[in-house]
């Protein structure tokens, strides 16, 4: 049965990590993943508030609630009991299984990583897969941590956020790394940065977004084209970077 955990981090705050978290969960939906959010981030939860709540369509059009769970994973404790949650079995012997999409705490720090592989191998002992988003600006705050990721997990996909610039502007990625992961980059599209406002205050994924119906603020035509736009371009990003077997 497929297990993979996927953990989303960045290279420093307000770099575009919740909108990839909640892009890959939109990106597995579309291939019928079952999918399970860990909130992890305490601080700004953007991802449990939209998933909480939310639905995805199952193909006979009925809606199936998503589980979301929460654990504080900027504190020691947070990790044993995200551990526990996964390798535990429930009441009948079954593992939580399918996608886990976990945001990650902004600011990973050296001490975050002692965390990180104690957790790795343990859940890899239980069946999981570890896969890891790391998530930039141009900026070369917090960089060194994607080497880091990268010597600790078998599979880290570093995502320019074009946000930020255009793919070649990144060239304190690309002096660092870039011979090594060029081809492997996943470049998530820009949007504009009010579209982007009223899509976070809206509190909805974006196919709910699209979906809405009535005179709420989030509801009217030209936002609902951008983002029909954007998330096209957002799940061939993700297809050509994570080519997902069908």
């Amino acid at each position: 049965m497929e297990r993979v955990v996927w953990l989303v981090s960045g290279n420093k705050g307000a770099c575009g990590k919740s909108v990839v978290a909640k892009s890959l969960v939109e990106w597995l939906w579309t291939h019928e993943r079952p999918v399970t959010i860990v909130e992890g981030d305490r601080r700004t939860p953007d991802v449990a508030a939209v998933y909480e709540a939310a639905t995805s369509s199952d193909e006979d059009g009925s809606k199936a609630t998503l589980p979301c769970v929460r654990f504080d994973l900027q504190s020691e404790d947070g990790w044993p009991q995200f551990s526990d949650y996964l390798c535990t079995p429930d009441t009948d012997g079954v593992l939580v299984s399918g996608h886990i999409v976990t945001n990650l705490p902004d600011a990973i720090t050296d001490r975050a990583m002692l965390f990180f592989e104690r957790f790795m191998h343990l859940v890899q002992a239980y069946g999981f897969e570890v896969r890891v988003l790391f998530v930039m600006n141009t900026l070369p705050d917090g960089l060194h941590m994607f080497g880091t990721l990268a010597k600790t997990f078998p599979n880290v996909t570093p995502v320019k956020n074009l946000f930020f610039g255009k793919p070649r502007q990144f060239e304190h990625f690309d002096a660092a790394y870039g011979i090594e992961y060029d081809d492997k980059v996943l470049f998530f599209p820009p949007m504009s940065k009010s579209i982007m406002q009223v899509v976070r205050e809206s509190n909805l994924s974006f196919s709910d977004f699209l979906a809405q119906r009535g005179n709420q603020a989030s509801n009217f035509s030209y936002a609902k084209l951008v983002v029909a736009q954007w998330r096209d371009n957002m799940l061939e990003a993700f297809d050509d970077a994570l080519f997902m077997d069908h």
